[in-house]
Order: structure tokens, then C-alpha cells, then sequence
């Protein structure tokens, strides 16, 4: 039988090979038990008794202790989605609560596009006030893999690499998805502040599923100002690219995600 540290007992049963019966995880109440285990702290009690004898006692035992795991059905869990995915998942869902500077739309996927090596890319754009989010999520105690799917995203944007510097996109790599972060804050503001665009370009549509805001038609970045070629220059006298720059350079790789209006 499977007695807590307050001697409550949970189950009990039969078995002509207890070590056997217990080992590897196997038995079909393992993964109740080990769920609250850490909290109650079970222990095994037996009784050795002749074969013929077990059914007779198990019975005479439950109908006498009453223990609750004999008394319900064997749950079965699902497997545990990977940390690695649950995190993205989390990121999207905060990213699409809204807040008192963003109230209709905090971010946005600009759509998807396949790079060269068959990674599926998901375009979202960020106001600047949520990069610390994506920052502090890099900073957590998370299991090697998560903390490894963070990085960042290097582009020339199409450009001479010995004019210009790369573009470094926040990126969150998992399976063959990349998560690609392109902070835009003016981009943003502007969809919050025209609502005749909003209504028209952008939608709902899930992701992971998670409902996420996303662009309907992609002619909207004829709408969005998104400015010309920043000309600040490094130490070396190249000129850096910016989020905007990748944007306006990877929008034409871009397609819509299924829409829901």
C-alpha cells in the first residue's frame, strides 16, 4: 500500500514481484503519485502473503481503508509541451494584452517567409517599450534550451558588406520556426493612431495557437512610414542598418498568415 507522511494511505494493490511491479515508472498510478509526492512524500508498505491469498487481502483492504486512488479512474497526462515552446508561447500572449500606451495594438506579425535554408520565419513587429520583455526572458532561469533559442538575427539587407554594417534582429529559434522581434515603434504608434488603416489592414488570426493581431493584406507597407536608409556610421565609416532597412528589405519575401476578420 502507498502511505503519505501523515500516514494517510492512497492505494493499495497487489503484486507477486513488488520491486518489479514498482521499478521503471511503470505502474499505472505512477504518474498521479508522482505529481504530489513532493508534498505528501509517499511511502510502500507490504505484507508477504501466499499467492492464492492477494486478491482476497487487496479487496479486504480497500473496502476497509478506503483509499482514494483506488476509489477513481487512472488519469492519463499528455506530455509536457517543451519549455522551449511554452516560452514563445507565453511571449506572444503578453505581447498581445494591451496597455495603456498600446490599447488596440501592441504588436503585430507582419507575416512569414522561408529562408534559403527551410526555416519558417514569423516577421512581428514590437513597440520599443516591450524589447525589455524579450530582455528579461533571455535573463531567466531557463532550462539550456531556451536559453539557446534566444539570439540574434544578422542581415546586409541585400547591401554591400564593405559600405554597411548588419542589421541585428532579435530572433527566437525552435524546431525549424524562427520567432523574428523587429522593433518599430513609429509603426506601431501609427496603427494605434490611424484606425481607418487598422480596421483595414490589420486582423486576428492564431499562431501557436494564440490569438495574435496580424496583417491582412500585405500593400499595406505602401501605408506604413517606413523611412528611408539611416545614415549613421560606425568607427569603420560603414553605415549601420536598421530595423527599418531589414524590414523594407525582407517585406518582399513576406506572406500573409491565415486570417480570421
Amino acid at each position: 500500500m502507498v502511505v503519505d507522511a501523515s500516514d494517510c494511505v492512497w492505494y493499495v494493490g497487489q503484486a507477486t514481484n513488488i520491486k518489479a511491479r514498482w521499478a521503471g515508472k511503470t505502474h499505472h498510478r505512477y504518474p498521479q503519485l508522482i505529481r504530489s509526492n513532493k508534498k505528501r512524500s509517499y511511502r510502500i508498505y507490504w505484507q508477504k502473503l501466499a499467492v492464492d491469498l492477494l486478491t482476497e487481502k487487496e479487496k479486504y483492504y480497500i473496502q476497509l481503508l478506503q483509499p482514494e486512488l483506488n476509489a477513481c479512474k487512472v488519469k492519463k497526462y499528455l506530455p509536457k509541451q517543451p519549455q522551449v515552446e511554452r516560452e514563445i508561447k507565453r511571449l506572444l500572449k503578453v505581447l498581445n494584452n494591451p496597455t495603456f500606451l498600446f490599447p488596440v495594438v501592441r504588436s503585430v506579425v507582419a507575416g512569414r517567409y522561408e529562408d534559403n535554408g527551410g526555416i519558417h520565419c514569423i516577421v512581428i513587429l514590437i513597440n520599443i517599450n516591450d524589447t525589455s520583455i524579450l530582455f528579461q526572458s533571455m535573463k531567466k532561469r531557463h532550462s539550456p534550451q531556451v536559453k539557446n533559442a534566444w539570439g540574434l538575427y544578422r542581415s546586409y539587407c541585400g547591401k554591400n558588406k564593405e559600405i554597411y554594417q548588419s542589421s541585428s534582429v532579435i530572433a527566437y529559434s525552435f524546431f525549424n520556426y524562427r520567432f523574428e522581434f523587429i522593433e518599430v515603434a513609429n509603426i506601431i504608434l501609427y496603427l494605434e493612431e490611424h484606425s481607418s488603416i487598422r480596421e483595414q489592414y490589420v486582423g486576428v488570426t492564431e499562431l501557436l495557437g494564440v490569438q495574435v493581431k496580424a496583417f491582412k493584406y500585405l500593400d499595406v507597407f505602401n501605408e506604413l512610414p517606413i523611412e528611408d536608409e539611416y545614415i549613421f556610421t560606425n568607427s569603420e565609416g560603414k553605415k549601420c542598418l536598421t530595423n527599418l532597412d531589414y524590414l523594407k528589405y525582407r517585406h518582399r519575401d513576406i506572406k500573409c498568415l491565415q486570417q480570421n476578420a
